[in-house]
């Protein structure tokens, strides 16, 4: 195993932080987390007793006999199920990563779902494991009951786990609440975290670039309440940077022609 838990990497800007992670994607498949606080561990959030995640699972399925899932969350997929209640932000033993760096430099910079007030630097965590360690569902085991932490590639149960090209890692036993960063690496495993500055006006400009690619609050929780929440505290500045990006490119043009 690796003495060093992870490497530090900077990034100054939307572009810089983009290609470190594509170009770690050109040397095989990575898995990122965007995290809006640079200084919060790498893990699951909590202070429940262990055995109260998976008393919590059983109860949220109990109580959702009221309110069917879709279709394809059979009763006897409880992996599946365990998904769902991720997405209905119920505690559990998974942690959400992303195929996509775009979606978790969104969620390095993002400020509706962790209602920041300052504006601390950010960090996206870019995770490679060993393909032993990287499960798709037919190869998970039922009941959950894996012996050590793996990266889970999910079936997309939700349009929002498809819209942020959901990934999990799922932490089994008493030590489930280890710090992925705190631990000693295994063979075939690299984690990377990318810092971004302490700086409002590179967040917020980070934020706008993003909307224009249309990755934002309104596409990756799509729903009234997704897109409400996107409108009012997002799209403005957006929109006003839009407007920007149009005015400028004119004067580009009418400059192309005059010349």
């Amino acid at each position: 195993m690796s003495e060093t838990p992870f490497e530090l990497r900077d990034a100054q800007d939307l572009v810089s932080a983009l290609k470190i992670c594509l170009d770690l994607r050109a040397e095989g498949f990575w898995s990122f987390r965007g995290q809006r606080d640079a200084t919060w561990p790498l893990g699951l959030h909590g202070e429940e007793e262990l055995d109260h995640l998976d008393k919590f699972f059983k109860e949220f399925r109990r109580r959702c006999m009221e309110f069917p899932p879709p279709h394809f969350i059979e009763e006897e997929r409880e992996w599946r199920w365990l998904f769902f209640a991720q997405h209905h932000r119920l505690k559990t033993r998974l942690l959400d990563w992303t195929k996509d760096p775009l979606v978790a430099i969104y969620f390095a910079v993002e400020d509706i779902i962790s209602k920041k007030k300052e504006c601390p630097p950010g960090a996206v965590w870019a995770l490679q494991v060993h393909s032993g360690h990287f499960k798709r569902e037919h190869q998970l085991r039922v009941p959950p009951d894996e012996t050590e932490w793996i990266m889970v590639n999910p079936p997309p149960v939700t349009a929002r786990l498809a819209r942020q090209s959901g990934l999990f890692t799922y932490h089994p036993g008493a030590n489930c609440r280890d710090a992925l960063s705190e631990i000693r690496r295994r063979p075939g495993e690299r984690l990377i975290k990318v810092e971004f500055p302490q700086s409002k006006e590179v967040t917020d400009h980070i934020r706008e670039q993003l909307g224009i690619l249309n990755v934002h609050h309104g596409s990756l929780f799509p729903d009234p309440q997704g897109i409400a929440e996107f409108v009012n505290l997002e799209w403005p500045s957006i929109a006003f940077e839009e407007k920007l990006y149009s005015k400028r490119s004119n004067a580009q043009r009418q400059e192309g022609l005059s010349a």
